[in-house]
């Protein structure tokens, strides 16, 4: 659909665990050029699963946790599969509550976001992907990152996926390095920052609510995709949203921030 944005998101932390769907099959998942990089990097994830020391150190995790996170790096290739929006859950994702929205935002959300993924690259919403353990800054391959693995690979794509449209760039840092903006031939670039004001009238940064408020968004923009696909119409579309937390846009603190513009909500 013409006029449509591309929103990028992190996947979640947690993962819902088991399916109904067929044992992972990468030719269905979106973006086939990422699938040679896929091949590599769950093999290697399949080995390092039987090895507890160095899963350990790479997954940051320890205990019941790490257990889990082998055992489902095991059985990767196995393992009955889900679609991306229901095996990746949390704040974010709950905040989002995709099976609320209507036919249309569905639809919408489907064809729009784009999931980024240590393991996969990146992934559509109704992708059917097993669960996993693997952190975008994870070292799996060649003592490089996963975002470094990928990110010549997912620039390349998003390049041909952006068409010189519209981008809400919703990533935290460590998903964002997975990416190089400057190889992207997009129209505009709108990045999001949600500020409240301190008892003492100092602006700060709120982090602890921050997946919560990017879902709530992120329903808003699908609800009205496009509005939010054109450069001229989607600072109408954010200045008449109203966010559940009491977030306002407010458009004099709305910057150019490093080829990107930088949305403010500020809760006073």
């Amino acid at each position: 659909m013409a006029g449509e944005p591309l929103i990028l998101l992190p996947p979640s932390e947690g993962k819902a665990s088991g399916g109904d769907g067929s044992p992972l099959s990468l030719e269905s998942l979106s973006f086939e050029s990422l699938n040679p990089a896929r091949v590599r990097m769950a093999i290697a994830l399949v080995q390092l699963s039987q090895r507890p020391r160095s899963s350990k150190k790479l997954l940051g995790v320890k205990g019941a946790a790490l257990e889990k996170a082998m055992a489902d790096n095991a059985r990767l290739q196995k393992a009955p599969t889900l679609p991306a929006i229901e095996r990746y859950t949390g704040v974010m994702y709950d905040a989002i509550h995709y099976r609320s929205l209507d036919g249309d935002a569905r639809e919408a959300f489907g064809s729009t976001v784009i999931i980024m993924s240590g393991l996969f690259g990146m992934v559509r919403p109704f992708d059917m992907i097993p669960a996993y353990k693997l952190k975008m800054g994870a070292k799996l391959l060649r003592n490089k990152t996963c975002a470094a693995v990928w990110k010549p690979l997912i620039s390349k794509s998003l390049a041909n996926a952006a068409e010189t449209g519209v981008i809400w760039d919703l990533l935290p840092n460590e998903h964002a390095a997975a990416w190089d903006p400057s190889t992207v031939p997009y129209k505009t670039r709108f990045t999001v920052k949600f500020i409240e004001r301190a008892a003492n009238g100092q602006l700060k940064t709120v982090t602890h609510l921050s997946k919560l408020l990017k879902g709530a968004l992120v329903r808003h923009l699908v609800s009205n995709s496009a509005e939010a696909g054109t450069a001229e119409s989607a600072l109408e579309l954010v200045a008449g949203f109203s966010h559940p937390e009491g977030y306002v846009f407010r458009p004099e603190l709305t910057a150019e921030v490093e080829r990107a513009t930088e949305i403010v909500f500020l809760r006073d």
